[in-house]
Parts: structure tokens; sequence; C-alpha cells
């Protein structure tokens, strides 16, 4: 019995430098959505947006990202992680290139489109190489933690450099900033990672439905946002939203019925959890995105702060979200997913009900930033609940589908949300100026008194949802456990498994080895899964049986019992052409002939 494979020279520094250029990935593709929030209003100076038109620079790269979200997580599996990974970071780089440079609204809409797209593609495959590179159990669990940790990074200081990088140089910078830090990036990833293919991508690639599904929601966003500025009843905003409604519809009949490898399989609704939870996120993210939206613009046009000021008051409200977001898995292991976002999200809707009190003459603390505790503390116990429902009852191979979903539904749902607010709320303070003969600053104020009003609502119907059709019972996999090992700062889940005595450890397979069983020995009770019975991740065998076996004593003894002798926990996995590192205290039995030609 041998080991299987050199170890490399320096496997932590290597899995550290991969871990950090998708952790960077990830920020950056998080950080492009919040950062042009505190720059809109000289950007619009800039290039001369109108008021309808000015949501584009935000809804450009949410539509894009979220209609390609899903095609390149099936094409970092297709062409290669590495390929697809690095491909993406260039293309991000040079739109932010195209946007930073831009001398017209058109150009900058453009640029932040294709970057919309770049940012699909990183995040999918950026995750994609940390759950093919790491081992499964904490390590894989302290990765994605840390990776899903830029979510609440890039949210957090975003609206804060977007003040400081605005007000100090220009608001070019928020772009261009990425071209250094994407080349970069790019140049680590083509050292660090592997260029490995699934062995199950083949079987089509479905641009027809990424291409119907994005077309379809991009028509539907600009006949809504023209409604803003030519009404509801024109034919400039019905022809664009008949368009999209019927593109949409295309995207349905191609997944159904053409689709050899379908984008979202029809098939995954027929779960009644997951359909309503990606209801309930969709709502989350239409009252989400707009409140971003509407008050920087508040701070900025009505209460003229400078971009840096309105920067740093956003800062109170980004540290609550992502402090309330680090306790939120805790809650819902205690008192269910259905709770909490209900909690969550009627929080929100009170907290957006006050920022429909704002005036003109607000102050800071009592107009702007108790609201905004409010709801940042509702955003921070929605975000982490409704994820785990969305995904808590998938099968086990529908997993990453359950996950792309509910990422593609949040950045829709955002998009719609805040096209639908804009388009009001630029109608009803143009009514109010040319009606009404209101005040401009006075009028505008109104419009936001609207929006915000609309976004508490959403929110409110988004906490009946959960309250009423999302169990309380809906729990992470594995109980508090699974709280605790989502936690990167925190303990391993299970105990450390040792190698069974007198056996050689190896290192990472190489390429072209035949499977491997890896045996390791067991302390004590393990449980890998959710529960007893429950599925468990792919290629591990479930150990849910004591570790010790019960001897017989010897008749009429009175002496001690035996010492237990440890059992194995077999762990099956297929080496592939780069090898996977293994975790420490495994050790690989091979299953065809060794070197000397002998088997084991």
């Amino acid at each position: 019995m041998a080991a299987v494979g050199p170890s490399e020279s320096s496997p932590v520094a290597r899995h550290g430098l991969l871990l950090t250029a998708c952790c960077l990935a990830q920020f950056m593709v998080i950080l492009d959505i919040a950062i042009v929030n505190v720059a809109l209003p000289s950007i619009q100076a800039s290039l001369g947006f109108s008021a309808p038109d000015l949501q584009w620079v935000v809804n450009a790269y949410t539509i894009t990202f979220a209609g390609f979200l899903m095609l390149s997580g099936r094409a970092a599996d297709l062409f290669g992680h590495r390929r697809t990974f690095v491909c993406g970071l260039l293309l991000f780089s040079l739109a932010s290139l195209i946007g930073g440079t831009a001398a017209s609204s058109q150009v900058l809409v453009g640029g932040r489109a294709l970057q919309g797209l770049g940012g699909a593609i990183m995040a999918a495959a950026s995750l994609t190489i940390i759950t093919s590179s790491f081992a499964a159990g904490h390590e894989r669990n302290r990765a994605i933690a840390l990776w899903g940790a830029m979510n609440g990074a890039g949210g957090a200081t975003g609206t804060l450099l977007g003040g400081i990088i605005t007000q100090e140089f220009s608001w070019r910078w928020i772009l261009l900033i990425n071209l250094p830090i994407g080349i970069a990036v790019a140049l680590i990833a083509r050292v660090v990672v592997s260029d490995r293919r699934s062995p199950r991508a083949a079987g089509g690639f479905d641009l027809a439905g990424a291409l119907s599904v994005t077309t379809g929601l991009l028509a539907l966003v600009y006949g809504i946002v023209t409604a803003g500025s030519h009404g509801w009843g024109s034919l400039e905003a019905l022809g664009p939203i008949a368009l999209g409604v019927a593109l949409l519809v295309a995207f349905v009949i191609v997944e159904s019925r053409f689709a050899a490898a379908p984008l979202v399989p029809l098939s995954v609704f027929s779960n009644p959890l997951l359909r309503v939870s990606n209801i309930a996120v969709v709502l989350l993210s239409a009252a989400l995105f707009p409140m971003w939206y509407f008050a920087s613009l508040y701070l900025q046009e009505v209460l003229h702060m400078r971009p840096l000021d309105a920067g740093l008051a956003f800062l109170p409200m980004s540290l609550t979200i992502f402090a309330c977001a680090m306790q939120a898995g805790r809650l819902v292991a205690r008192f269910g997913a259905g709770r909490v976002l209900g909690c969550g999200l009627s929080l929100m809707a009170a907290g957006l009900a006050l920022f429909a009190r704002v005036s003109v003459g607000g102050d800071y603390v009592s107009d702007f930033m108790l609201p905004s505790l409010l709801v940042a503390t509702g955003i921070g116990l929605s975000i982490v609940p409704s994820t785990i429902a969305a995904t808590a009852t998938a099968a086990p191979g529908e997993a990453g589908l359950a996950s792309g979903l509910v990422n593609t539904s949040r950045q829709m749902g955002g998009a719609l949300g805040l096209a639908v607010l804009a388009s009001l709320a630029v109608l009803y303070t143009d009514h109010l100026t040319r009606v009404d003969y209101l005040a401009p600053i006075l009028a505008l104020n109104d419009g936001f008194h609207l929006a915000f009003l609309l976004g508490g609502g959403l929110a409110a119907v988004g906490a009946i949802v959960a309250f009423w059709f999302i169990p309380s019972t809906v729990r992470p996999a594995g109980g508090p456990q699974a709280a605790r090992a989502a936690d990167p700062t925190g303990p391993p889940a299970h105990p450390a498994l040792k190698p069974l005595h007198g056996v050689n450890t190896g290192g990472r397979a190489p390429a072209g080895d035949p499977p491997a069983v890896h045996l390791l020995a067991m302390p004590e009770r393990i449980t890998v899964g959710r529960r007893q019975g429950a599925a468990v991740d792919a290629g591990e065998v479930q150990a849910d049986a004591p570790a010790t076996r019960r001897e017989p004593r010897a008749r009429g003894g009175v002496g001690r019992r035996p010492a237990p002798k440890p059992l194995a926990r077999v762990v099956l996995s297929v080496a592939d052409g780069h090898g996977w590192a293994l975790a420490p205290g495994s050790m690989t039995v091979s299953t065809g002939a060794s070197e000397s030609g002998q088997t084991p």
C-alpha cells in the first residue's frame, strides 16, 4: 500500500493565492454594483443623463450580470476553469476602461453592460474554482465562507469608496481602478488556477436561453423606463414591454422544448419551497436596490451633501448589515428560515416607511440614520435565510442550480424594482412640477417619498410570503453544526480525522490515476450530511455509526472492557488530470496496480 503522488512544494501557499484571487474577483463584482450609487449625481452632471435614464448606470450592469450568470458557470465547466476565469477578469477590466473613459451616456451604459457580463463570468468561475480545488468538509466550507464574505465587504465598502474616489479624484476612477486590479488578479490566476473541465459538462451550451432571457429583461426594463418620460400608455413604452414579455415567453419555450442542456430546467420549479423562496428574493431585491439608489440621490440632491459625506453617511448602515448577516445563520438554525426572513423583511418595510417621511430640510440623524439602521438590520437578517430557504430542499444534483437561480432572482428583482420605482417617481415628480406648480426641490423630495413607500410595500408583501409560505422548520443542513461550519473563524464542524495506524499517507494524485479510496480513522461519532439518512455531498459516504465496535465481555470476567478498535471512514474520489490536495490525516489506497506492478 503506497502513497499516491508526491506532494507539491508549497500547496498551502498555492491555495492561499488561489483563494485570494477568487475573493478579490468576487469583491470587485459586488463593489461595482454598490460603488456607482454615490457617484450618480456626478455622472448625471458630467454626461447629461436625464432623470429616467440615470438608472441605466445601475441596471445595465445588473441585467447582463443576471442573464449570463448561470450560463457562465456552464462555460467554466465546458471551456476550463482557468481560461474562463481569466477571460472574465480581462473582459471586466476592458469594460471598466471603456466606461471610465466614456464621453457620452450611451458609451457608459454599454461599458456597464459589458462589465456585467464580465462580472457574471468572474462570479460563476470563481465559485466553481473554489469548490473544485478545496477538499470537501471544513476546508471547503471555510473557503466558501470567505468568498461569500466578499459580498458583505464589497457592499459595505462600495458606498464609502465611491464617495472618496468621486470627490477626491473623479467619478471615472470608480471604474478605472478596476483595470490594474483585474490584470493583476488575472496574472495570479494564470499561475495558480488549474484549467479543469467537468466530465459532466458535455451535452450543450444554452446560449439561446441566456440571450432570450437577457434581451427580454433589457427590453422590459427599457419599456418601463421609457414610461417614466412618455407615459405608461405611450407606444414608446408599450412596444418594448410587449417585446420583453414575448422574449421571456420564448425563453420558457426554449428551456422546456429545445435546449439540450437547459440553463434553467423548468422541472426545478416543481419544488414549492424553492419557488416561494425565489419569489421572496425577488420582492426583497425589488425593495433593496431602489433604496440605495434613492437614498444616495436624497443625500446629495436634497440635503446637498458632498460625495464623501454621502459615502460616510452610509457607513453605519453598511456595518450594521455586515454584523447582522454574520449572526443570521445562527438565528436560522434556532428559529427557522421563514421566521427570520419574515422578521427581516418586516424591519425593512418599517424602515422604508420611515424613509418616506424625509423632508427637504431634514436632519441626518433623525431623517436618515435611524431609518437606515432599521432597514440595514432587516437586510442583514434577510439575505442569509432567503438563500438557505431557496437551497434547503434542492436535490443533491441541483444544489448548484438552486444557488445560481437565487442569485439570478436577486439581480433580476433588483433591476425590475429599480426600473418600476424610478419610472413612477419621475412621473410623480413631473406631475407635481407641471400641474401642481410645486417647487422642483419639493417635487423631487415627494417623488422620493413615493419610491420609498412603494419599496416598503414590496418588503411587506415579501414578509407575508415568508411568514405564511416558508416553514419555520427550514434550517441549514446540519443545524447549528452547519452554521458553525460556515463561520470562517470558527472551529471545524467535526473532529480531526486521523490515518489508520501503519498506513502511508499521500499527497496529490497524479494525472491518469484510477479512482481512489481514502480511509480515515474516526475518533468519535461523526455525522456527515443533514441528518441520519439524508443525502450527503457527492463522492462521500455517510458515516453515522459509533466509532468503536462493542466487544463482548469474556464469560465470567470482571475486568475492564477491551480497548475499542477504530473503524475506517471511507471517502470515494476520482483523481483528475491535476489531482486533488488530500486533507491532513488522509491516505489513499489505489484500486489499480501499484508502481511495482502488484495489486495492493
